[in-house]
């Protein structure tokens, strides 16, 4: 196997008969939820890696150590390998594994000179002369391709002004640039930063990801700009929950919400899944559409036993219609609504129930008392309309059509007496 196209990995042999010169054949992959990527992105790494092992070597078996707290992330990795090779994902605390951890035997290998595999070294950010912060905002800025400064802050979990100074360490670097999107400034990633991402996922040489690492679907910039948000809008709405990882348009196994929010409540896991809409569906298609949404985000959460939190977030008038619509609610899902300007307040949920934000938003004017009185300004005098003038009638003569009208007139007479 050549070095310039192995994959990063770790050999982990395992001698079953305590011999040297037959082993199972054991390669070690690391992947961490901090990686900014979805599980589902992480996994079609592994495909890659699996598809590389295939042809370099006769018996091969994988072990994926992932670094996550609590059990949903290990779970959704496991749900979405395909086990093409035998295989084993097991938690970063499990130092060791024997052969019965695998989906399948192993076959063993007799090694002789020159079988001992080539691998690359895993990346190490302190080789390319860059900080994890930084790094993380780059892994973020390769799955989103432009975005503006907030939205960057939301999903890296930093405030905005330290994202401002990683920002600019990056356009130092030429990683980044500054470009325009839509109406306003904002920043897009460099040919040399999605590069440095793809090293840092360990994604071997060669093999196109570009189609795994973005965001799945397409949406409009408003509708993009709240969903990227939604970390920044929990945890400002929840102090009380500890946000692990927040993407947008992530597949999961079922459904792809707009946004979704992996987090602790104490020691019980729970999802924040959020759908934006702009209100330009009629009722029947609302209908349609969030009764599937709402029934895909069920069946997640009973197949994993997992708590789900369902936000809908649009115009007031489209979360009021949402919610003729929705079902009777099992016992670990709950339901909220919220409009969208009203960034950082989220009403109060409960599994089973549905609770809506828009009659506790204020309406304008605001209710606050101003810090000084408003009658010592006089109002602004109107200003006169002026109108233009009327079109004066014209003075010229009008004619008739002479004796074609009195023809006609004349014709119809004499018919009427005879």
């Amino acid at each position: 196997m050549d070095i310039l196209s192995s994959p990063p990995l770790e050999w982990s042999p395992i001698y079953p008969m305590n011999r040297k010169d037959v082993v199972l054949d054991v390669f070690k992959h690391y992947i961490s939820y901090k990686d900014g990527l979805p599980p589902y992105a992480l996994v079609r790494i592994i495909d890659m890696i699996c598809n590389r092992l295939i042809k370099a070597r006769k018996y091969p078996a994988l072990w994926v150590s992932v670094d996550a707290p609590g059990d949903w992330y290990v779970v959704e990795v496991k749900r979405f390998v395909k086990k093409k090779i035998p295989m084993t994902v097991q938690p970063a605390w499990k130092t060791t594994v024997i052969e019965w951890n695998f989906s399948e035997h192993i076959e063993p290998t007799y090694l002789r000179e020159g079988d001992l595999p080539i691998l690359a070294p895993r990346f190490d950010p302190a080789d390319h002369g860059i900080k994890e912060s930084a790094l993380r905002a780059l892994k973020i800025m390769a799955r989103l391709k432009t975005a503006y400064r907030p939205e960057i802050a939301s999903l890296a979990g930093f405030s905005e002004s330290h994202v401002r100074n990683l920002l600019k360490q990056l356009q130092a670097e030429n990683l980044i640039e500054r470009r325009k999107i839509g109406k306003y400034e904002g920043y897009a990633i460099r040919t040399k930063g999605l590069r440095l991402a793809h090293r840092s996922w360990n994604i071997p040489k060669g093999v196109h990801f570009s189609k795994y690492r973005g965001e799945f679907r397409y949406a409009g910039e408003r509708h993009r700009r709240v969903s990227r948000r939604w970390r920044a809008w929990l945890e400002t709405a929840y102090p009380n929950i500890e946000v692990l990882e927040s993407w947008t348009e992530v597949p999961l196994f079922y459904g792809i919400p707009d946004a979704l929010v992996w987090g602790r409540k104490g020691e019980h896991e729970i999802l924040f899944w959020l759908e934006v809409d702009s209100g330009h569906s009629s009722q029947k298609v609302m209908s349609r559409n969030y009764f599937l949404r709402l029934q895909n985000a069920y069946q997640h959460a009973n197949r994993l036993g997992i708590s789900i939190v369902f936000c809908i977030m649009g115009p007031p008038w489209a979360v009021k219609a949402f919610s003729w619509h929705i079902p009777p609610l099992p016992p670990n899902m709950a339901v909220i609504g919220q409009d969208w300007r009203a960034f950082g307040k989220l009403p109060f949920y409960e599994t089973g129930r549905w609770f809506s934000g828009i009659e506790d938003r204020k309406k304008y004017p605001t209710e606050n008392t101003l810090p000084f009185d408003p009658n010592q300004y006089p109002p602004k005098p109107k200003k006169e309309i002026k109108g233009t003038p009327a079109n004066l009638k014209s003075t010229k003569p009008k004619y008739s059509k002479g004796f074609d009208d009195a023809d006609w007139w004349y014709r119809s007479s004499s018919e009427r007496e005879e």
